[in-house]
């Protein structure tokens, strides 16, 4: 046990400038962590007043570790504080709680965070009774300590279901009563309101509230009496004046004063009402249980938080400070008016303030932005690029509810709000005003004015009379706007140039110069505007038909590209540079070592810095995954020049052999998708790139089994590309059994959708290693067969009961072998012919629906017939024409769905993309457009005639299986998981099942006369006789498709030289 006095005293030596004693301290804390009374002593150190600050910081700080690991940690096996020292800690961290000052109770609190979490209600009953008694005190720490933990208990409950939430009925019935008396009292003493310590205690009870009705308001806090009371108090927050300490005050700093505790009250109130108001606004939406409840909120509380959310935005036209984050909920509040008639009329008398003296401003360049721009315009980008800030920016929710309004209230209002852009485009381009000095020229409102443009661009592409007017304003304002003096506009320009690339250009010059002028940003001065021309010109590659005007100046481009990239973590480059590569294709093949070069060094440096940010900061990561995904493109586009493959390894075999251990988790599919292409196009699988395979071994048996499908492109190219290498590897068979092993034989572990991948692992081995893998059969049979005793999803029936018919096909006679031994036999063929028997309604087979499953199955079938009469036992013998009718049935329903596909193949040629005739993106019976009196959700009451109209609608398209035809209940709920891996080939694909049946019965027709007779039994011998005819139909469609790629590969030979495949 460790003393109070001897943890101070190992803590003060953790701070010792003393290296040796520096590490002789951690090695102290560390080794006696766990032992009985430690965690207690470092809680006494942390509350012990006589202690010098940094001392209880630093036992804080240890006794929050600790309980965040060994309190009940989740891993089996690992060290647990003791449950004494527990119990201990839970009876005295709410005192410790309460006495301590904040930098101590900060930490505290996080534990208690934790022992909630883990043992409330079940092992810490007496907790709740605690509480109550420390409300019905005097002491204001005490309740606000007590108020900050009912707070962690509602926390706790914040995400659960409704049943979940019970447990915190008792909660709800017990404090939150006597909570909203003390809010009540507290806003009534007006005289107080500069105590810091009251309006943070306000502040609490509101994130209580909110945590408590987070998902819904409970039974106990839904009567009318108690729940108005709440949304009086709430409404009163709002409302109240700010004490002058959090108002606009000389050497006051906008961060210090938008944290100031009445502010945040205000903020929680908000969230609240936007909560409350986006729930339960529109009764027509709600669920049935709650419309009474919703109608009553929409009557008694929407229109009152409305006008006040009008008189908080009407004072930043005073230029009274509002924090960013009041404004944000504010426009928050007006978005979802806009879609209630009652809410939306309260607005529309104030409209015209609304758009123009307090959305409009909000949207417009400040001088904050401009010194941003100047001082750190790499944070400005950043801000500009960052969902988080978004989230939190007055701008972006002032742009969204212009959106919203244009979209649902467009009659009305976009002509207004289109007019007032138009007139400042049309002034900022007269040439006086152009004329003028930078600074003194409306430059503000033209940035704002091409913003709002460029966000509306979904309602104009699509709004007669205004989408005939893009081309025009483009030309006249937008073209203009790349020479303004002011960067921010033009970076505007670029912006709103790009997100209108895509529209049909009468004048196709227009086009050309908008794409020069974005192509000519790339050396702006300013990085702001470079980045904005990097990412509009990717929607401007994507959109032209031509871009032979970037091939001559691609080298200074992609050097701009790097120079940038080297300077901003932007996924949105990268983005724009995979666009560039694929449009350019293989004509991007002279570039392809120098963009891998680039893109790999600017991996390398993202990844570095990664160690070196918040958890919350995405814009790296998304950058490394926009890298690697942009080599991928790189591989693809070069797919035709395998000779440029072992030049590419070389830089990215390094990121290959780190990323692909549990360090790449979060890159794991990009990379796998790179091995899969270096694997499948280079000329054979390298001696380095098999480096490769223990290390994916390796993570599949550790971490990533959920990767396996992934994982098993590579696998499939090592094993079909470098199949020498695969049979005399010193692991590599046995690495496949044992992986295979690890998803199908551990069902109480692995569930059957993750176990897929394992026998398509197998068939690739049986495939590509025809005779040569025999060890491996009577593995891969036994751990097949078990599974499929397990198993009850249709798919992972189909796929082990191929493993079967693939071990036929491989060799007929030893899987036979294999199988009589083991007494399988009889019950195997039993199980598979009952599967092959089953049909829907409509008459589709439920097992094995694809190509690839029938063909497969008649290939082992085939292989069946063609073993030699004395491998198969006697019944199965007697069975030859059972057999025989099975296996012909399934050739005739291949033929069938081949024909089907071949059909689906020509339409998508037609550009229908495969959907059926009649079903179109714009057939929609709905208009956005709501009208004065309209509420959103009035479309609801459909009758169950239009209902059921849309439901077969939908249903006519199984984006899985091909178009539905019928109402086919009884198919299997596991269709999704089909499809025809077009991508994979395997040598099955060299082999021609009706080529097979029609030489199996000739050649059993002219050596035993008994046997042929016996397969024919039940036979209808038309049908027998229709494809033993399509054989010579598919002997010539052979030739005929292999003279088509042979002429393919010589005009590619021709175009790209003599490497070229």
């Amino acid at each position: 046990m460790s003393s109070v006095d001897q943890i101070v005293e190992v803590l003060r030596a953790t701070l010792s400038p003393d290296l040796g004693m520096r590490k002789q301290a951690e090695e102290f804390l560390t080794q006696h962590a766990y032992g009985k009374g430690h965690v207690v002593g470092l809680m006494q150190v942390a509350v012990a007043v006589q202690a010098e600050l940094p001392m209880r910081q630093a036992a804080a700080i240890h006794f929050k570790n600790l309980v965040g690991k060994g309190w009940d940690p989740r891993k089996e096996g690992s060290a647990r504080l003791h449950e004494e020292d527990k119990r201990t800690c839970k009876e005295n961290v709410l005192e410790a709680l309460i006495q301590s000052p904040e930098v101590v109770r900060s930490q505290l609190t996080e534990c208690v965070k934790v022992m909630v979490a883990s043992d409330f209600p079940e092992k810490w009953p007496e907790l709740l009774p605690t509480l109550q008694t420390y409300l019905n005190t005097d002491d204001v720490s005490r309740i606000t300590g007590a108020v900050q933990v009912i707070m962690l208990l509602c926390r706790k409950y914040e995400y659960k279901d409704k049943d979940e939430r019970k447990v915190l009925g008792p909660v709800i019935a017990g404090v939150f009563p006597k909570l909203l008396n003390m809010l009540q009292s507290l806003l009534a003493m007006s005289d107080k309101r500069g105590d810091a310590s009251l309006a943070g205690l306000v502040k609490l009870i509101v994130k209580t509230y909110w945590s408590a009705t987070y998902l819904d308001v409970p039974n106990g806090l839904m009567p009318p009496e108690v729940f108005g009371a709440w949304i009086t108090a709430l409404h009163q927050i709002i409302t109240l004046d700010i004490p002058v300490e959090g108002l606009n005050r000389p050497g006051i700093d906008k961060t210090e004063r938008k944290n100031y505790a009445w502010w945040k009250a205000k903020k929680w109130s908000l969230h609240v009402a936007n909560r409350m108001f986006s729930r339960y606004g529109n009764p027509k939406m709600c669920k049935p249980e709650y419309k009474v409840f919703a109608n009553w909120f929409k009557t008694e509380c929407a229109g009152r938080f409305l006008d006040t959310v009008l008189l908080l935005l009407a004072t930043l036209q005073k230029n009274q400070f509002l924090p960013d984050r009041i404004v944000n909920l504010s426009l928050q509040y007006l978005t979802t008016a806009i879609a209630g008639a009652t809410t939306y009329k309260q607005i529309k008398s104030n409209m015209d303030f609304v758009l123009f003296q307090i959305v409009f401003p909000l949207t417009c360049h400040s001088q904050e932005d401009q010194t941003l721009w100047e001082n750190d315009p790499h944070e400005y980008i950043r801000k500009g690029y960052d969902i988080i800030e978004d989230m939190y920016s007055p701008r972006t929710a002032a742009v969204s509810f212009l959106c919203e309004l244009c979209a649902k209230r467009s009659k009305e209002n976009l002509p207004k709000v289109m007019g007032f852009l138009v007139q400042i485009l049309t002034k900022c381009a007269d040439p006086s005003v152009r004329l003028l000095p930078a600074t003194q020229q409306p430059h503000a409102e033209l940035g704002a004015a091409l913003h709002l443009i460029g966000s509306l661009q979904d309602k104009l592409k699509t709004t007669e009379g205004y989408k005939e007017q893009l081309e025009p304003m483009l030309a006249q304002h937008v073209l203009l706007a790349f020479s303004n003096p002011n960067g921010h506009v033009r970076a505007k320009a670029a912006w709103c140039a790009g997100v209108f690339a895509e529209i049909e250009f009468r004048d196709k010059n227009v086009f050309q110069s908008l794409f020069a002028a974005v192509v000519n940003a790339l050396t702006d001065p300013e990085i702001p505007v470079k980045v904005d021309a990097v990412i509009a010109l990717g929607s401007f590659v994507e959109a032209a038909d031509d871009i032979s005007q970037l091939t001559p100046i691609l080298p200074q481009l992609l050097d701009e590209f790097f120079k940038l990239m080297n300077e901003i973590e932007s996924e949105d480059l990268v983005f724009t540079l995979e666009t560039i590569v694929e449009k350019f294709g293989e004509e991007i093949a002279p570039y392809a070592l120098g963009l891998t070069q680039n893109l790999c060094a600017a991996f390398w440096k993202l990844d570095a810095n990664e160690d070196d940010k918040d958890d919350d900061d995405m814009g790296g990561a998304l950058a490394s995954v926009g890298c690697l995904r942009a080599i991928a493109t790189i591989l693809e586009s070069v797919s035709s020049l395998p000779h440029l493959y072992p030049q590419l390894e070389v830089p990215l075999l390094p990121i290959l052999k780190k990323m692909l251990t549990q360090d790449g988790y979060d890159v794991y599919e990009e990379i796998l998708e790179i091995c899969s292409y270096m694997t499948y196009f280079a000329p054979s699988v390298s001696n380095e790139m098999w480096q490769l395979w223990p290390v994916m071994v390796t993570s599949l048996q550790t971490w990533g089994v959920q990767y396996f499908e992934n994982v098993l492109v590579p696998v499939d190219n090592y094993v079909s590309r470098g199949t020498e290498v695969f049979l005399t590897h010193s692991t590599a068979k046995t690495d496949v059994l044992q992986l295979a092993g690890l998803v199908l034989m551990d069902s109480a572990n692995i569930p059957d959708p993750e176990a897929l991948p394992g026998p398509k692992l197998l068939e690739c081995v049986l495939a590509n290693c025809k005779g040569r893998v025999d060890d491996m059969v009577p593995a891969m049979l036994a751990m097949s067969l078990d599974r499929l005793g397990k198993t009850s999803l249709s798919y992972l029936q189909d796929l082990l009961v191929q493993v079967v018919a693939n071990c036929l096909f491989y060799d007929a006679v030893l899987t036979l072998e294999v199988l009589n031994k083991n007494g399988k036999t009889a019950s195997v063929l039993q199980t598979w012919f009952g599967m092959l028997a089953q049909r829907t309604q409509s008459g589709k087979r439920k097992h094995h629906k694809r190509e690839h499953d029938k063909k497969v199955c008649c290939l082992g079938l085939l292989a069946l017939l063609s073993a030699p009469s004395q491998s198969l036992p006697a019944e199965v013998q007697q069975g030859y024409g059972q057999i025989t009718q099975t296996l012909v049935s399934l050739l005739v329903d291949l033929k069938q769905q081949a024909v089907e596909r071949k059909e689906m193949e020509a339409n998508d040629e037609g550009g229908t993309g495969g959907w059926p005739s009649g079903w179109s993106d714009d057939d929609d019976d709905f208009d956005e457009e709501l009208g004065e009196d309209g509420d959103e959700g009035d479309e609801a009451g459909l009758d169950e005639a239009q209902l059921a109209k849309l439901a077969q609608k939908a249903k006519a398209v199984n984006p899985f299986g091909g178009r539905s035809f019928g109402n086919d209940d009884d198919d299997s709920d596991d269709d999704g998981m089909l499809t025809d891996d077009e991508n994979v080939t395997s040598p099955l694909d060299d082999v021609d099942p009706f080529i097979l049946f029609q030489e199996m019965m000739r050649v059993v027709s002219g050596t035993d006369l008994q046997k042929f007779n016996s397969l024919n039994v039940g036979v209808d011998p038309s049908v027998a006789q229709a494809l033993m005819a399509h054989a010579e139909v598919r002997k010539m469609e052979i030739v005929t498709e292999a003279q088509e790629k042979e002429k393919e590969k010589m005009e590619r030979c021709l175009k790209l030289g003599a490497g070229a495949v």
